[in-house]
């Protein structure tokens, strides 16, 4: 009996055949295809890189894979970078609270979890553009790719690009609102806030080196 399954994709709903025949070579482009939709498919490295490798072991030609594998789009990114949404949400819980140390530092301490937590997030983002564009590469090496394809896989790639460096800008905005709230404060005060901006600094250093990694595997294809 045939095994099949159904891959969510960037065009709506993209059914793969996952049976012993070979994979449909062509897509079916659409104005929507070249702007990736939701499809929470997946938010790890390692399932876009067995994703792609299922879809060759049944036949699929490597730009269709990297772009079969894919769930790049506004509801996924959001789903899979919780960054931006959780800082808003503290920063609603602080109001009215600005001026207690106590509740600043807690604060911190909190946004700061947050950073490395968007550092792992970033950290399997670069895994899956990586797999992706290893994926396109060797299609265009081997001429497999059609211009529909690169253009998709593009996009796909901009997409992240574009969320990952919303993200990072969140970060940003963090960072510079608590060394304006420490120069406000005396000097036994800021001495007590020194070690957590420190660490959201390195913090968003890291989420910078990251977002420049994942810049890199676009500028690949």
């Amino acid at each position: 009996m045939a095994l099949r399954c159904s891959i969510l994709g960037i065009a709506g709903y993209l059914m793969v055949a996952c049976s012993g025949q070979q994979v449909q070579e062509k897509l079916q482009p659409s104005a929507r295809a070249l702007q990736p939709t939701v499809s929470a498919f997946e938010c790890g490295s390692e399932r876009v890189k067995s994703t792609i490798a299922s879809c060759r072991a049944e036949g699929g030609h490597y730009g269709r894979c990297a772009i079969v594998a894919s769930r790049a789009g506004v509801s996924d990114a959001t789903a899979c970078y919780s960054y931006a949404s959780k800082i808003h949400r503290r920063r609603e819980q602080l109001v009215g609270q600005e001026d207690q140390l106590d509740a600043e530092m807690r604060y911190l301490q909190d946004v700061n979890g947050d950073t490395e937590g968007l550092n792992a997030e970033l950290s399997g983002k670069i895994g899956e553009a990586t797999a992706r564009t290893d994926a396109g590469v060797e299609s265009l090496a081997q001429g497999e790719m059609t211009q529909s394809e690169l253009a998709q896989l593009r996009a796909i790639l901009d997409n992240e690009v574009s969320f990952a460096q919303h993200q990072l800008d969140a970060a940003s905005s963090e960072l510079q609102a608590a060394e304006q709230y420490r120069s406000r404060q005396p000097a036994p005060t800021r001495a007590a806030l020194d070690a957590e901006i420190d660490r959201l600094q390195a913090l968003l250093n890291e989420a910078r080196r990251q977002t420049t990694a994942l810049i890199a595997q676009r500028g690949r294809i």
